[in-house]
């Protein structure tokens, strides 16, 4: 079971979130919080697998929490769930290692798909604001061309949240071959998580092709 926290400051969008949860077989909601102090207190409590907070709360932001969790050492991680579109928020957000930002226009269609993309080790940016995003002038550099066509292809599939599974599914490849990609990926760009390498797609400016 996937382990979920909420919190927003809006009793009755809470509520409608909870009610999507709870009707998803694998997740359980281990708490609800509507303010920043009393989020923190529960993820310190409660460690859920992913916390899903709003960015602008009470007292302390969706950034300090997240900020927060990381210097106490939880692992919890995070999706925004924001009304937030613009590209420097979410730009800021990746940055920070969120695993996640949906925009609430869209949580209800978005949710429960980025919950399970997050907790299979992947990220999600809703579409909308992946765009904008990618808008953004490349930045392409000439250590990009340590990859191979393959491995581009599969580094643009992995920033755009997808599993080693589904990008197996949509290369016809295996899924031992996608992860053999993704260890060579890593090694030859000297990076470490999945945030990394969405950051490297964001500054070579990939998604934009």
């Amino acid at each position: 079971m996937i382990r979920v926290l909420i919190a927003d400051d809006h009793v009755i969008f809470r509520q409608g979130l909870l009610n999507l949860l709870q009707s998803a077989s694998d997740i359980v909601v281990v708490g609800e919080a509507g303010d920043g102090a009393e989020t923190l207190n529960l993820i310190i409590k409660e460690r859920p697998d992913i916390a899903i907070l709003d960015i602008s709360m009470p007292g302390l932001d969706g950034f300090e929490i997240f900020q927060k969790i990381r210097e106490i050492g939880i692992e919890t991680r995070v999706i925004f769930l924001t009304m937030h579109k613009d590209s420097i928020t979410a730009k800021r957000a990746i940055q920070s290692d969120v695993s996640g930002y949906v925009l609430k226009d869209n949580a209800f269609e978005d949710l429960l798909y980025s919950i399970r993309a997050v907790f299979s080790g992947g990220t999600f940016i809703s579409p909308s604001v992946s765009q904008k995003i990618f808008k953004s002038p490349s930045h392409e550099g000439k250590e990009s061309h340590v990859l191979t066509v393959r491995e581009r292809e599969i580094l643009k599939l992995i920033a755009l949240g997808l599993s080693n599974k589904q990008i197996a599914h949509q290369l016809f490849i295996s899924v031992k071959t996608v992860e053999t990609h993704r260890t060579n990926i890593m090694k030859k760009l000297d990076v470490h998580t999945i945030a990394d390498l969405v950051r490297y797609a964001i500054k070579i400016g990939l998604l934009e092709k």
